[in-house]
């Protein structure tokens, strides 16, 4: 009797364990199930999402109507020179007073990006051979460094009575290098006139543009570069300086120009040297003496912290000078225009100089 009722309490268990395990497959199948439909649904969402992405382009629309780097580097210079008009444009605002002689000056901090001292100086002058900076400039940016200059008829246009690198026509070779300090150091007219032919036709792209024709797309180079720096009362009519009465400029004007051209610090090295013995390319030697009394040793109005940078005198302009000077990390720039006498000249240009950095070490160091 024992051993029939163990096989039956087997039976029914056997009938249970059944049982529960149909239950865990129907949980299992309802189970998968379950993550198939999740699995499906999300799916669904990524497709829409996608969907939704490719139809709204707004993003992409926001990118595409940025500026191009052309239109971003037009803004830019916009943006710099609404800066340097406020800066350039103050009236009888400078913290320095002085009595001069000087017709035409203004002195400016570069670093502190101020103007110290003004006379006239939106007064319309004639800059003579301080003209060479933009000369210099407008070369400097349109050629190659390993630009060689070949003196040609050019020279016919250079005036009588022109101070001369003496420049060979049809002979004399010279590099960038040479050719600057040529316009620079003995302020060769001829050499400003043998860099504007030269760099007139890479301007215009034509290696056969006549001398003529290439001198005056450069000319055009120079005014087009006066106005898109700011220059509000300026025009060339030559790149030496040699007078005529439509050639003129402003002292402020020439300060615009004289930092534009410190984006060629070889411009401002050239300014330095107090001469420059060489051979040209052709095998000519030269000898150059610059002008500059401020930085000649051996001068009554040796400065000693004077480093450039272009004098310039006419009948007409009276006796130039665009004059630099460096003290307490501070670049002082001096344009003086129309004195009448050489010595005054410097003179004032030195009592500028000491009155500004004077300035610069009472506010900087007070």
């Amino acid at each position: 009797m024992a051993g029939r009722r163990t096989r039956r309490y087997s039976a029914a268990q056997a009938r249970r364990r059944k049982a529960i395990e149909g239950w865990i497959y129907i949980i299992l199948i309802l189970m998968l199930f379950g993550g198939c439909l999740w699995l499906l649904t999300s799916a669904l969402s990524q497709i829409r999402t996608v969907k939704e992405y490719i139809v709204d382009d707004s993003a992409y629309q926001v990118l595409a109507s940025l500026p191009s780097q052309s239109e971003y580097e037009v803004q830019k210079k916009e943006e710099e020179l609404a800066v340097a008009n406020e800066i350039f444009e103050q009236k009888d605002s400078y913290p320095i007073e002085m009595v001069i002689q000087t017709p035409y000056f203004v002195m400016y901090d570069v670093q502190g990006k101020q103007v110290l001292y003004a006379k006239n100086a939106d007064d319309k002058a004639y800059p003579a051979s301080t003209t060479k900076i933009l000369t210099a400039a407008v070369m400097m940016e349109n050629t190659p460094e390993d630009m060689i200059f070949n003196v040609g008829d050019e020279q016919d246009m250079v005036n009588p009575g022109s101070s001369l690198a003496v420049l060979n026509k049809g002979q004399s070779k010279l590099d960038r290098d040479m050719m600057l300090d040529a316009i620079m150091i003995p302020s060769g007219n001829d050499a400003a006139y043998c860099a504007a032919a030269e760099t007139g036709r890479i301007i215009a792209g034509n290696d056969s543009l006549g001398a003529e024709e290439a001198v005056n797309v450069f000319i055009n180079k120079m005014n087009d570069t006066a106005r898109e720096i700011g220059c509000k009362n300026s025009n060339f009519t030559c790149p030496d300086g040699f007078h005529n009465d439509k050639h003129y400029t402003t002292a402020m004007d020439l300060l615009r120009i004289t930092l534009y051209s410190e984006k060629f610090p070889e411009i401002a090295e050239s300014g330095t040297k107090t001469y420059r013995e060489l051979s040209y390319l052709s095998g000519e030697q030269i000898f150059w003496n610059n002008s500059n009394k401020l930085i000649q040793p051996d001068s009554e109005y040796y400065y000693t912290y004077a480093t450039g940078l272009k004098t310039g005198m006419t009948d007409m302009s009276g006796y130039c000078v665009v004059a630099t000077a460096e003290r307490f990390g501070h670049e002082l720039i001096i344009v003086s225009l129309g004195s009448e006498n050489s010595n005054v000249r410097w003179s004032e240009v030195i009592a500028l100089f000491d009155a500004g950095f004077a300035y610069i070490r009472n506010n900087d160091m007070g």
